[in-house]
């Protein structure tokens, strides 16, 4: 099973954790943040620009699935649009000549 982020079909649970992990900011407002991957979540450290205290909190992202042929429909329907013309250009082609 694949699952779905930003776009994007990741095959494993790990990918997705590893996918998060890497567009985790490294500085939001008054915290900096160090996001750590693992099999089961995302770890957070946030730790305090001004005290240097540091804050942890966890991060199980949504394991949304991933339909592949929800995301190949535009790519399809450019193929098709692509069949369509060659059609017309072909059978006006064969108007031309008769």
């Amino acid at each position: 099973m694949s699952y779905l982020y930003q776009g994007k079909c990741l095959d494993t649970v790990q990918r997705l954790h590893e996918s998060v992990a890497a567009a985790c900011p490294p500085v939001s407002g008054n915290y900096s943040l160090q996001c750590t991957p693992s099999a089961a979540q995302v770890d957070i450290v946030a730790t305090d620009i001004f005290s240097a205290a540091t804050y942890a909190s966890v991060l199980v992202p949504s394991q949304i699935p991933c339909d592949v042929s929800l995301l190949d429909q535009t790519a399809f329907f450019w193929q098709l649009a692509g069949v369509l013309v060659a059609g017309f250009a072909v059978r006006a082609i064969i108007k031309a000549f008769q």
